[in-house]
């Protein structure tokens, strides 16, 4: 199981110094020539935040809709459980748009889709361009997570499990990344037993 440490930040993040976790595996067949992925994640008091990136030469992109299924196009995702012991965790998935998709629940089957209008405000959804790719990055405020943890803490020490992906469905090549290696037969991103160690150091 892949580790990753998400260092503690005061104010704006300096992405440059958050380690990357690379998306290097890739379960369900090879990728398109010269896509690669990779995510980044750090924590203060009041939340988490995230960088994700792509390295993708033929980007997909069409979703706007609150109810429309953005792994369809290109998309990069970021599967957590915030409490260790809970089974239940949060899904981000992302198109280059900045289009959300996001449920919350145990497994692909009873997962509640959270439709929320005001979500690039309340997440802060920033897209933005790289040469031959595109990122995301976001924010997950406490106050939010807690409506479903009410006991939630962000503490140094803490741990949280979860995976980082990139998938692309119909796209013209449609590929399958992540960062904790995944062991199932077709493409499945929530087999949470899967989900690698996130821990919160100082």
């Amino acid at each position: 199981m892949n580790t990753y440490e998400a260092p503690y930040v005061k104010g704006l993040p300096n992405w440059d110094e958050i380690p990357a976790a690379q998306l290097s595996n890739s379960p369900w067949g090879r990728p398109p020539d010269g896509l690669t992925a990779s995510a980044r994640l750090c924590y203060d008091k009041n939340g988490l935040k995230v960088r994700l990136c792509a390295r993708e030469s033929r980007i997909l992109s069409r979703f706007e809709g609150l109810c429309d299924m953005i792994c369809l196009d290109s998309c990069l995702e970021f599967f957590f459980c915030p409490q260790e012991n809970d089974k239940r965790y949060f899904n981000f998935e992302f198109n280059p748009r900045g289009t959300l998709y996001l449920g919350f629940g145990t497994d692909r089957y009873n997962s509640v889709r959270q439709v929320l209008t005001g979500y690039r405000e309340l997440f802060s959804v920033a897209p933005f361009g790289v040469p031959d790719g595109w990122g995301m990055e976001f924010s997950i405020p406490l106050s939010f997570m807690r409506i479903y943890l009410p006991d939630l803490l962000l503490e140094k020490g803490r741990r949280m499990k979860g995976n980082f992906y990139k998938c692309g469905d119909e796209t013209e090549t449609p590929h399958y990344l992540c960062w904790n290696p995944i062991i199932w037969e077709k493409p499945d991103f929530h087999r949470s037993e899967f989900f690698g160690s996130i821990v919160l150091s100082s």
